[in-house]
């Protein structure tokens, strides 16, 4: 005897993990609830959309025209909120409809947002799943509404596809559907590098200046079908360990520092992209971590990002210690790593040698100084006076060769009075009478005695005229 098939039906229909996230609840009203699929429908203000039933596509091994051969009839509910009250839903056969396994709508509409299950049962036999519609308009002066777009990455000088995704229900099939894309919401003339085959738009080498929102647009009756694809662009993945900007990484940083002052210890480091890993950095003290030293004055300050590029970091990490201790001094290190490698760079605390009698040293050699400032500017005012101050009080007399005492003499040449001319006489007179007076009158020095040669001078003075021939001197 065989088993009916609705039976046989239900034997087959399983769970199937790898495909559906979703929570068993049980049973409700006898029925077996499969909560909400894991799709999530979203459709723009005036587009249509088609809600296929998910127990046809991952929860029961047969397909709607099976089922319905078996006598398994499938309804429709819609509810506010999951687990609201759920009513039948009533089609008008224009704007809304139930075609096969799914309900079209024609276009959505605001009021069209909620929850709808989709129920297949009989007698014997019942099973039911419910999918979410949102339904939202267009941001202001835009063509996509960004809580509704595709996200896509693309590295640097690489290769990137983007498809116009979901389409399916709205392309006839045998027929190349008229795709037409955009960017930021307007036609783009697209450059040789760029491809546009049936649902792809391809783009052979990527550049920085692809950023941007990719719109592509399909006509579907009286209608439009949009979907819209935000592209980021990153630089290539990175093959390298991050690189330590700040302390050097080759060698040990000394820091001398006054116990009972602040530390402030900054590590900076470079990281390149490596997908959606956070950059790893931190501070250790010798072979412990930060946190484990039990010190509430030494902290870890939170990872801070100076800058980004195309996914490309520089961030920092600060160590502070409120009040240097004894305790604290010692090796200090900063490792960075990501699944490429790690690195460190060392910080070493030492305690800063204390000057003894600072301030008396300081004034010691403060007056040292002011003392030869003075005596340099006595000097240069008056070395004169103190060489003769010396030589009077301190000084032996000093003579010349003929046993005469003087500071200074000066000489000119001795012209014959039979020679004379007025530039003669002008000589003459400025060495007997007006240099001896300036020296007397500004700088103290007294004429002593005459030598000046010739028959009318003194006679004791009359051999230098016979040793100087025609010199004359002065002595003073």
């Amino acid at each position: 005897m065989k088993a009916p098939i609705p039976l046989l039906i239900l034997l087959r229909a399983f769970v199937v993990h790898c495909q559906k996230d979703v929570v068993k609840r049980g049973s409700v009203e006898g029925c077996t609830d499969w909560s909400v699929d894991y799709l999530k429908y979203k459709v723009l203000l005036g587009e249509p959309v088609r809600i296929k039933c998910a127990l046809f596509y991952g929860y029961i091994r047969a397909n709607y025209s099976h089922a319905q051969s078996t006598g398994l009839s499938l309804m429709w509910y819609k509810s506010a909120g999951h687990g609201d009250f759920e009513d039948p839903i009533s089609f008008d056969g224009t704007r809304t409809s139930k075609e096969e396994d799914a309900i079209w709508f024609r276009p959505a509409e605001l009021g069209d947002v909620g929850y709808y299950s989709c129920v297949l049962r009989n007698s014997t036999y019942c099973m039911k799943v419910s999918m979410s519609l949102t339904v939202a308009e267009n941001d202001t002066e835009l063509c996509y509404n960004s809580k509704m777009r595709f996200f896509e990455k693309a590295e640097l000088s690489k290769s990137k596809e983007i498809t116009c995704p979901n389409i399916e229900d709205y392309v006839q099939a045998g027929v190349e559907p008229e795709i037409v894309w955009y960017k930021e919401c307007k036609p783009k003339q697209w450059r040789q590098t760029i491809e546009r085959r049936r649902d792809i738009l391809s783009i052979q080498e990527v550049r920085e200046d692809d950023i941007g929102n990719y719109t592509c647009e399909l006509p579907f009756g009286n209608f439009v079908v949009r979907r819209t694809t935000e592209l980021s662009v990153t630089a290539p993945l990175t093959d390298k360990p991050p690189k330590i900007l700040f302390p050097s990484e080759s060698q040990m940083s000394v820091m001398e520092m006054a116990l009972g002052s602040p530390v402030n210890l900054t590590c900076r480091a470079f990281f390149g992209y490596s997908g959606d890993a956070s950059p790893l950095i931190y501070w250790m003290k010798g072979d412990k971590f930060i946190e484990d030293l039990d010190e509430e004055r030494v902290q870890e300050t939170d990872i801070k990002t100076i800058r980004e590029h195309l996914g490309e970091q520089e961030v920092s990490i600060s160590l502070t210690i409120d009040a240097l201790e004894e305790s604290d001094l010692g090796n200090y290190s900063c490792y960075v790593e990501n699944g490429h490698g790690r690195r460190q760079a060392n910080v070493q605390l030492t305690k800063k040698a204390e000057l003894m009698y600072t301030v008396e040293l300081a004034g010691g050699l403060g007056a040292i100084l002011l003392l030869m400032i003075c005596l340099v500017t006595l000097y240069k005012c008056y070395r004169i006076e103190l060489m003769l101050f010396y030589r009077n009080h301190f000084g032996s007399e000093d003579i010349d060769g003929d046993n005469k005492d003087y500071d200074a003499y000066l000489s000119y040449t001795k012209v014959d009075p039979d020679q004379w001319s007025q530039e003669t006489r002008e000589e003459e007179r400025f060495a007997l009478e007006i240099l001896p007076d300036v020296l007397e009158k500004h700088y103290g020095l007294h004429r002593g005695r005459s030598a000046l040669c010739g028959p009318e001078q003194a006679p004791h003075h009359r051999h230098d005229a016979q040793l100087r021939g025609a010199e004359g001197v002065e002595h003073l």
